[in-house]
């Protein structure tokens, strides 16, 4: 792939970097407009839930019309909405304009996603989706490493930057050659011991990733947004959030590195389940001890169940010949629906019954989602790919 080409990873680094560097600086933001926690949590859910709702319709639609012009069009209406936000004196103003980033952002994720799963055959999916995950999750650590710094500096720096970055990803995005219809001609490498056709043994394993990856995000918008308030109440620094997270977030990478430098676990049950039943003890960890150590062992065991879930879905979603923009679409509404739901009740357990009562909640749901998948992969002709 020529260097032209590979700058479609950059584009994805770069929004994520905005996006995630903004989180500090919109609730600050809100805060100084006078917003209470109620308001703050609504404009955040309201974006959630538009983000999750106009994925499904810009990735359908991606796959009709151009996806260069979608997230063009999108990465530049992103930049001029965090450029002017800061101009908001009311809060009315910024309740308006803040969920409407998440729709913004459902034209961008899904029609980015199908692009780099049709630019070459099936052989070099795998390579190209590694690729894609460590550039939008290196992003994200940059974002939030670097937006705390860049608040100090100036409380609208963040949207300044969010901004600046997403211009850059319209340059990125630009710079590409127009997108084509993916080869055909080549056929995944599947197990020989299946005798199922490689599309409906990866539609098998779409519809099973999907359910193990809305549990993961079920259970992660409860770390992520809850955990912090069960830190401040037991006298913990705030810093310690953040490498807490840190901890998931490494984990989750060096986790998409290893899946994208192998193909054995293709179309296999076992290694998803394993991650899963890790998962759920990491949250154990978390809801039996109050030992940072065995938090932060508990955090990893998290984040590596989270690449696992993450990369299988899109893996799988791409895996298709036709209507990878829909699929991509449906991957990440899966995704946002589970973050939505969760902070919802994540919020209602740890007010009503106690702050840690959510983290057993997410180790019975990650259980839970197995034999939902165990019924799934039973469904038909595909047992025997259970190894």
């Amino acid at each position: 792939m020529s260097l032209r080409k590979k700058f479609i990873y950059l584009a994805a680094l770069l929004m994520d970097m905005g996006t995630s560097s903004i989180t500090l600086g919109a609730t600050a933001f809100a805060n100084k407009l006078g917003a209470s926690s109620l308001v703050i949590g609504a404009m955040a859910a309201v974006n959630r839930l538009l983000y999750a709702i106009f994925c499904q319709v810009f990735g359908k639609l991606s796959d009709r019309i151009s996806r260069k012009r979608i997230i063009q069009i999108a990465c530049l209406s992103f930049s001029l909405l965090y450029l002017f936000i800061p101009f908001c004196k009311e809060l009315k103003q910024l309740v308006i304009l803040f969920p409407l980033t998440g729709i913004i952002l459902s034209a961008v994720w899904p029609a980015l996603e199908a692009w780099v799963g049709e630019r070459g055959d099936r052989r070099t999916l795998i390579k190209r989706v590694r690729t894609f995950n460590l550039s939008w999750s290196g992003g994200l650590m940059i974002g939030y490493i670097s937006g705390g710094y860049i608040y100090g500096l100036n409380v609208f720096a963040p949207f300044y930057l969010a901004s600046a970055a997403a211009l850059c990803a319209v340059a990125s995005i630009t710079i590409q050659p127009n997108p084509r219809n993916r080869e055909t001609g080549q056929q995944d490498d599947v197990s020989p011991q299946s005798d199922a056709a490689p599309g409906q043994l990866a539609a098998k394993y779409r519809y099973l990733s999907w359910v193990a990856v809305f549990t993961t995000y079920l259970t992660l918008g409860i770390m992520r947004y809850i955990f912090q308030k069960l830190i401040y109440d037991m006298g913990m620094e705030p810093r310690v959030f953040g490498r807490l997270m840190m901890c998931q977030t490494g984990a989750q990478f060096l986790m998409f590195f290893i899946l994208g430098s192998t193909e054995r676990w293709h179309y296999k049950f076992a290694p998803l389940v394993a991650f899963q039943v890790l998962g759920s003890i990491g949250f154990l960890s978390v809801w039996l001890t109050n030992s940072l150590g065995l938090w932060v062992i508990g955090l990893v065991a998290i984040g590596f169940n989270t690449g696992m879930t993450y990369f299988s879905s899109i893996y799988y979603s791409l895996c298709g010949d036709v209507d990878l923009g829909s699929n991509a679409g449906r991957h990440e509404t899966i995704i946002h629906s589970g973050v939505f739901f969760s902070t919802i009740i994540g919020g209602v357990l740890a007010d009503y019954i106690g702050l840690k009562s959510p983290y057993i909640f997410c180790a019975i749901v990650m259980l839970v989602g197995l034999p939902v998948q165990l019924f799934i992969l039973r469904k038909g002709r595909f047992t025997n790919s259970i190894r």
